[in-house]
């Protein structure tokens, strides 16, 4: 299935955004009377008959097929430090839409490399990744900010850890984190958190641990976190 993306879809006559309109006539070269599949990034499904298409446009009648609920109980989110090949993030960014993420943080850390990201390229990476995994819910990207203004407005009562290379390896995340239950997880640049850092996210009731005995670049480690989550809620 090509699956299209439109944030503000109704039912009734819609034309497609500039972007999803080019796609649809100049690349997948569709006409009048085909169908096209959409979501919403909140979970509405629909579908829209062409009606009417030019070069640059393409109107459609749209219906609404279903509105799905929640993928799972628990909300995680992901706070991760930029790293300095953006490739490498936008990877990351790619990978945790396709495992299931609601929310990433990018954190700017003491030792973080990248000193500004482009919000607007990452939103577009998280859409690609949405669709190409046939999914109706889009992670929410936040703003580029730092552990202090994240602490500031902190949920403190979802459980909290901060993945640190100096943690005992017997205290890793798979042994802490309780399934069912809201999350985020902290990861550092490639210098790892300080550990003034560390202190500050357990003073906000967060938890130190460790993501195994093999050293892991951010991404990875980012990955291999959002993905333990998943596994220790999968049924």
């Amino acid at each position: 299935m090509q699956l299209f993306f439109a944030a503000n879809i109704e039912p009734g006559l819609y034309d497609l955004p500039k972007d999803e309109a080019r796609h649809a006539v100049q690349v997948l070269r569709k006409k009048v009377g085909d169908i096209l599949h959409f979501v919403d990034g909140r979970g509405g499904w629909y579908k829209g008959k062409i009606k009417e298409v030019t070069k640059r446009s393409c109107m459609l009648s749209i219906e609404k097929i279903k509105q799905e609920e929640r993928r799972v109980a628990y909300r995680l989110t992901m706070a991760v430090s930029p790293t300095k090949s953006n490739d490498r993030f936008e990877w990351f960014l790619e990978k945790a839409t396709e495992i299931g993420v609601d929310v990433i943080v990018p954190l700017k850390c003491n030792r973080t490399e990248r000193p500004r990201i482009r919000k607007d390229r990452y939103e577009k990476v998280l859409v690609a990744a949405m669709k190409q995994s046939l999914q109706a819910w889009l992670p929410e990207l936040r703003d580029f900010q730092t552990l202090k203004e994240l602490m500031n407005n902190f949920d403190n009562t979802q459980q909290s850890f901060v993945a640190w290379c100096e943690e005992n390896q017997e205290n890793t995340l798979w042994n802490n984190y309780q399934s069912g239950k809201d999350v985020c997880i902290f990861i550092g640049p490639e210098g790892d958190f300080t550990e003034e850092e560390v202190q500050l996210i357990k003073n906000n009731g967060g938890k130190a641990v460790s993501l195994g005995k093999n050293r892991l670049r951010t991404e990875t480690a980012a990955i291999f976190a959002a993905q333990t989550v998943s596994l220790l809620n999968t049924p």
